[in-house]
């Protein structure tokens, strides 16, 4: 399956005892393997602080319920997140220097094709087995209306965070023939 980082965004993460260990506010990302390595919790509806919870944790994700169920109770030790939370975090002890991205600011970075504007980066899909990081959304209204296209997210070339685009390796008219990606659907079969 694959899930909607904007509409997981807030669901009750559950512990494997059934306690309540707090809300899913976002998640850090790798930039070389482009997995979801870590989520961000906040746990302050149950005293707590926020915490780094390992994706390799997740037990499942009840749409209906919007719970998220891990392999960890309110008693076990977890990682508390850095102060304020921030977008990029160096992997630590990863010899290759890997960094880690918090998912969310991707949302509503401009996208551009090889040859101009496709849109604007509207949600990412993530695939539940593994947490890799399969399409982002695009939100070509601007250009192609009334739809929302699923890009490969092989076919990102790089990310200016400074400038806040994306860059494709795709053409405008290749990113046209992409599949419409379904509006407002929380989870998704495979494409």
């Amino acid at each position: 399956m694959l899930y909607s980082v904007m509409a997981i965004n807030g669901v009750e993460v559950v512990g494997a005892d059934g306690s309540l260990l707090g809300n899913l506010i976002d998640a850090y990302s790798n930039t070389l393997s482009g997995k979801v390595e870590q989520l961000i919790v906040d746990a302050s509806v149950v005293g707590g602080k926020v915490r780094l919870i390992d994706v390799d944790k997740v037990r499942e994700y009840d749409t209906t319920t919007r719970r998220l169920t891990v392999e960890l109770t309110a008693s076990d030790p977890v990682e508390l997140a850095p102060a304020g939370i921030p977008v990029m975090l160096l992997k630590a002890g990863d010899p290759a220097g890997a960094q880690l991205h918090v998912v969310s600011k991707v949302i509503g970075l401009m996208v551009e094709a090889t040859d101009g504007l496709a849109g604007q980066a509207a949600d990412i899909l993530v695939d539940s087995d593994g947490w890799a990081i399969r399409y982002l959304v695009v939100d070509t209204r601007d250009w192609l209306p009334g739809s929302d296209k699923l890009v490969p997210i092989e076919w990102v070339e790089s990310v200016d965070w400074i400038r806040g685009r994306m860059f494709l390796k795709i053409s405008q008219a290749r990113a046209k023939t992409c599949q419409r990606a379904s509006a407002g659907s929380h989870l998704l079969d495979r494409v």
